[in-house]
This record gives C-alpha cells, sequence and structure tokens, in this order.
C-alpha cells in the first residue's frame, strides 16, 4: 500500500484530500501544513509520496520545502496548485517534481497521478542502480574504456585511463589527443583507425604500440566499435584499451622460468617423472631412463609396478590411494625398482599429486634418487659392525660402553657372566647402579674430567655388583669414542677381575 504525506495549510481541504485518498486505497501517514512541518514528518514517516501545495503559510513555500526534502530523502513530490506565473513555474521545474495537479483537486485525476508518479520513481530508481553499477564495472576496469565525438574529442573515460594519464576525468573531456599531450603523428594514426571504423561502420581489433599520455610506450589489444544513436546514425566511437606491457613481461619472466625448469628437468642428476593418478608414466627426465635402462618411449607406454620389485607394489598402492583421496600431501619410500637387464636397484622416492582449481588430483610428480650405492654402504657397516661385535663378545677382557650421561649401550659376555646377568638387564643399568657406594665419587669424578678434556683417559680400580648382590675387583682402562667433529660420543671401558680383597 503506497504511503502518502499531505502538505496543505487548509485544513479542510487536506481533510477532503485524505478522505479521497484513502478510499481509492491509499494509506496517508500525516499532514502537515507548514515547510517545516513537512520537512520534519517527512525524515519521521519516510512516505513513497509527498502531495505538496505550493503556497503555503509562513515564510517557506512548498518549492523551497520540496528543495530541503530531496536534500535529505528521495521521495517523488506531485505539487498542488490553483494557479502558478511563470517565474514559480520556473522554480518548480528544478526540483523535478513527478507530477502537478490544479486545484481543486480532482480525485481521479490525483489518483492516476500518484499511481504515474509511484511507477515512475520505481523505474527512475531501477535505472540509477543499474548507472551505479555500470559505472562501477566502468571504473573498476583494469582496461582503458573510453569513447571518442567524430572530431577525435574524448566524450568519456573511466578511473584507470584517468589515473594512468595523471588527470582527472573534467580534464579529459572534451579533449583531443594532441591537447592531451599526445604527439602529432600518434593522433594522425588514430585518427586514420577512428576514420576506418566510422567509414566502415564496423569493429576493429588490433595489438599496437602507442605512446600513452604519460608519454610512455606500451603495447596495448584495442577494440574499437562505432557509436549510434537512436537513429542509428554514427555519432562517436568507443574503445578498449589492454596494456599488454605488464603481461608481455611476465610471459617472458614464465618463460625463462620454464627454460630453467626444464634444463633442471633434463639435466638433474636425479630421476624426474610425471604420471597419472593410477601410476601410469606420462613423461620422465634422461636420469631416470639412464637409472632403469629403458628408453623414454619404453617408460610411457609402462606402469610403476612393472619395474618396481614386486615386495614393495602393495605398499605403494595404497600410499598412491592416500595421496588420491587427499589423506597424505606426499609420500617417502625407500624401494627396490627392477632395471630392464633385471638387476636390482634400490631407490628413495618422493612423490605427490597437482592439484586442480577444483580441488581434484591431477598428474603425479616423482623424484627418484639411487640410493644403491648407500644401501650397499650401510651393508658394509653392518657387516663389519656384526665383525666387531663377535670380536667384543669372544675377547677376553671385560668390554663395556656407556654414552655421556653413564647409561650402558654395549657390553659384551665376558662381563656379563663375570657378573652374572643378562644382556637385556645390564642395559637397563647406568654405570652408578653397579658401582660400589664407596668408589661412585671417584668414578664421577674421572668421568667427568675425561668428558670436559682435562684427561684423555684414566684407569681406575672398582668394585662392581652382581646379580647376587656381591662385589668384585675389577682393574678397568676407560677411553672416550669420539666422531668425525671430534666430539665425545660414548665412553669405552675395557678390564678385568682382581683377586683383591675388600
Amino acid at each position: 500500500m503506497t504511503k502518502i504525506l499531505i502538505v496543505e495549510d487548509e485544513a479542510i481541504t487536506a481533510m477532503d484530500i485524505k478522505h479521497n485518498l484513502i478510499n481509492f486505497g491509499f494509506e496517508v501517514v500525516g499532514t502537515a501544513a507548514s515547510g517545516d512541518e513537512a520537512i520534519k514528518k517527512a525524515q519521521e514517516l519516510k512516505p513513497d509520496l509527498i502531495l505538496m501545495d505550493i503556497t503555503l503559510k509562513g515564510d517557506m513555500d512548498g518549492i523551497e520545502a520540496t528543495n530541503k526534502i530531496k536534500t535529505l530523502l528521495d521521495i517523488p513530490v506531485i505539487y498542488m496548485s490553483a494557479f502558478t506565473d511563470k517565474n514559480t513555474y520556473e522554480r518548480l521545474k528544478l526540483t523535478n517534481p513527478y507530477g502537478f495537479v490544479s486545484k481543486p483537486v480532482s480525485s481521479e485525476l490525483l489518483v492516476v497521478s500518484i499511481e504515474a508518479a509511484v511507477y515512475k520513481h520505481d523505474l527512475d530508481k531501477k535505472l540509477a542502480e543499474s548507472e551505479e553499477h555500470l559505472r562501477l564495472i566502468f571504473d573498476s576496469s583494469k582496461d582503458f574504456i573510453y569513447s571518442y565525438d567524430l572530431e577525435g574529442r574524448f566524450t568519456s573515460a573511466n578511473k584507470h585511463f584517468c589515473d594512468s594519464a595523471n588527470l582527472t576525468k573534467d580534464e579529459i573531456i572534451g579533449k583531443t589527443g594532441p591537447e592531451l599531450g599526445l604527439p602529432e603523428e600518434q593522433n594522425d594514426k588514430w585518427a586514420k583507425i577512428r576514420n576506418h571504423v566510422c567509414e566502415t561502420d564496423s569493429t576493429v581489433k588490433m595489438i599496437t604500440s602507442s605512446i600513452g599520455l604519460d608519454q610512455k610506450v606500451y603495447e596495448y589489444e584495442v577494440i574499437l566499435n562505432p557509436l549510434h544513436d537512436i537513429n542509428g546514425e554514427i555519432v562517436g566511437i568507443s574503445g578498449v584499451s589492454r596494456d599488454l606491457t605488464e603481461h608481455k613481461m611476465l610471459k617472458k619472466e614464465l618463460d625463462e622460468v620454464g627454460e630453467l625448469f626444464q634444463n633442471l628437468y633434463n639435466n638433474a642428476k636425479v630421476g624426474i617423472v610425471t604420471g597419472d593418478t593410477k601410476g601410469h608414466v606420462i613423461n620422465c627426465n634422461s636420469a631416470f631412463e639412464d637409472m632403469l635402462g629403458y628408453s623414454r618411449e619404453e617408460l610411457k607406454s609402462m606402469s610403476f609396478k612393472e619395474f618396481t620389485h614386486p615386495d614393495y607394489i602393495q605398499e605403494e598402492l595404497s600410499l598412491l590411494e592416500s595421496l588420491r583421496i587427499g589423506k597424505i600431501k606426499f609420500y617417502e619410500l625407500e624401494k627396490k625398482f627392477i632395471r630392464k637387464d633385471n638387476e636390482t636397484i634400490w631407490a628413495k622416492v618422493t612423490a605427490g599429486f597437482g592439484i586442480s582449481t577444483d580441488g581434484k588430483p591431477i598428474n603425479s610428480l616423482v623424484i627418484v634418487e639411487d640410493i644403491s650405492e648407500r644401501k650397499r654402504s650401510e651393508k658394509e657397516i653392518r657387516d663389519y659392525a656384526a665383525q666387531l661385535k663377535t670380536i667384543f663378545d669372544l675377547s677376553d677382557r671385560a668390554l663395556a660402553v656407556t654414552d655421556t650421561k653413564g647409561h650402558w649401550i654395549n657390553v659384551n659376555k665376558y662381563l656379563l657372566n663375570e657378573l652374572g646377568y643378562t644382556e637385556q638387564e645390564f642395559l637397563k643399568l647406568t654405570s652408578s647402579d653397579i658401582t660400589h657406594p664407596d668408589d661412585v665419587e671417584t668414578t664421577a669424578d674421572l668421568f667427568l674430567k675425561l668428558l670436559s678434556g682435562e684427561i684423555d683417559d684414566y684407569r681406575i680400580e672398582k668394585r662392581y655388583k652382581t646379580k647376587e648382590g656381591e662385589f668384585k675387583w675389577f682393574d678397568i682402562s676407560v677411553k672416550p669414542i669420539k666422531d668425525k667433529n671430534n666430539r665425545i660420543t660414548s665412553v669405552l671401558g675395557a678390564g678385568h677381575p682382581m683377586d683383591k680383597k675388600d
């Protein structure tokens, strides 16, 4: 229901209009008898339309009241008056009224005027919103959007265009290129292009280099279209220009990065493989070819299962599935590969999936490092350690190793037999646990001096407690074990039992 405010200083007339409007289904939210009261009630009641008598009692007439209301609110106004002179009519037009009815007011004419005013006001609001939306698009665009008349004078320019030229819109509109500082030959070039658009009534698309209003040379992608009036006559040209300078620089940088990646890909010492999400090879580098002995073309027709040792296929299938469902982002796996010549090699595999913009996994990227030499070295170390352990256990002297805090980390069978412990029992103890209370302080003092570098080694006669709780004397020589950086990592004690009694 349309809400109406009536502004009329004749109370009887106001009541008559109110009664008629209510009968026609309108809601009269209030009446006002003066300009000041009209302004106040318009702000309070926010009607959909105001019926405004031009002649009001007091210092403010209806036209002045309307002007003040329009600075505060967007409300359509229909004027009412018994007469108007030319001066009043000119003032009235400046307020953009939505209608005028003569007094005495015809109810039917008033209803038609109100409905037309409300309808037109709704259209105006929608048009204003649409224009504002288009303006925001126009001024938010990172492209240069502009238009010329047939003489080459700018008739519009968006914010990006103005900002790039360091000029306001008012400084650009109505000016030609030379008037804004463009070289004459540049203007001649654009004049020919504009003439072609107008003569052929067609769209022109091109990529061209131009001197901008900031006097810098830019490369643009340009689209020019003829502008027509309602009669179909060409009245100007609209243009959209996109600066390709930054795009070309970015493309150059991307090309350089791509070339660098390609060089790394081709010359890497590790294998690089791209594949699908199910483990089929799409491409690989030369290092991977050399690693497995297959050509790139042969590998492209293969699944990872065909060159993976059977012991690792199921584990890697499980890892690939975890990648595919997003449970993990990548995985590392040390596994055996089977070369084309059926030789087995060890490799460390690091694999992950690329993710598309919609979050789905796409092709995999796999880095393969040949670790066969490392595995051989590890085996040699394990074999050597086993040999040392055998020698350690077969020694005819008591041997034991502690860490730098005195916890046992290794012990030979000779010492275990002397003290009666199993290896598992012994390694749960510390040196202090089995040292006679009277020997603890001396042992600790020498141990700390050894760790600090104050002494290189030491020899001590001390008592160790057997599993049965008795104490045995041992003559022990102690030396530090150091890493390649000359840091003490553990301590070795070697000795034999003594017949000495307490």
